[in-house]
């Protein structure tokens, strides 16, 4: 086992952690494509504890409570064509992240335009339309100061940046994506910091209250380098 604190400002919703970072905690433990599954609001600020079970299940607790359990998985998705530099840009106009100056989440550390330092991924992603298929999108500069031991892009930002797209992919339409249930991951290819990239997101499903998104990752050549499938959960 061992130990990890969310910072208190790497929020999504005001208080909670930002679900698509401690997707990524936990995902750095799994090989290839990865489930996780978030049970509880994550607490920003206090000591988690990590276990890697036997079986390869990675659990995040917090004062003996489950809060997030991460298993390997297989990934089914089809990524619809990806929106060009110029495209993608233009739809960034009409961001939710934009909403009444503020956004819909001025802090979150995935889609806020409003917070007071550079950790922020700052993606603020709108709706366009590519081939007939409804998606959002935006350009997204990885920082340095994300890169891995390798150099590249460390996953775990890869995985934050494919979070709040899903949800937007919603919103941005009309209908409030509240919290992350759920999200299926794969990365396929490094990501380079200080490079231009296109994330996307698009609707798949509903269920009731279960909403279902796709998150895309990749280059402005539209080469796919990492895909995630969501859960989320509609506000009412």
């Amino acid at each position: 086992m061992s130990t990890v604190v969310v910072p208190e400002h790497f929020v999504g919703p005001p208080g909670m952690g930002h679900g698509g970072y401690v997707a990524g905690i936990l995902a750095r433990h799994v090989e290839g494509a990865v489930q996780v599954t978030l049970r509880r609001a994550t607490p920003v600020g206090v000591e988690l504890v990590v276990d890697v079970q036997d079986d390869g299940r990675v659990l995040l607790h917090h004062e003996g409570e489950l809060i997030a359990e991460a298993e390997s998985a297989t990934l089914d998705l089809d990524v619809p064509p990806v929106p060009d530099v110029d495209a993608a840009v233009a739809a960034e106009k009409g961001s939710p992240s934009h909403w009444n100056e503020l956004g819909v989440h001025p802090i979150c550390l995935g889609c806020g335009l409003a917070r007071d330092d550079d950790d922020g991924l700052e993606i603020a992603v709108g709706p366009l339309e590519v081939d007939g298929h409804e998606q959002v999108a935006a350009v997204w500069r990885p920082t340095p100061a994300m890169a891995g031991p390798g150099g590249t892009v460390d996953p775990q930002w890869v995985l934050a940046a494919l979070d709040c797209p899903g949800a937007m992919a919603f919103i941005a339409r009309g209908t409030f994506a509240g919290l992350l249930g759920r999200i299926v991951f794969e990365q396929l290819a490094p990501a380079e910091v200080g490079v231009d990239h296109i994330v996307t997101g698009w609707e798949i499903d509903r269920d009731g209250r279960k909403l279902f998104a796709g998150t895309a990752l990749a280059t402005t050549d539209g080469t796919v380098l990492a895909r995630a499938r969501a859960t989320w959960f509609e506000r009412t």
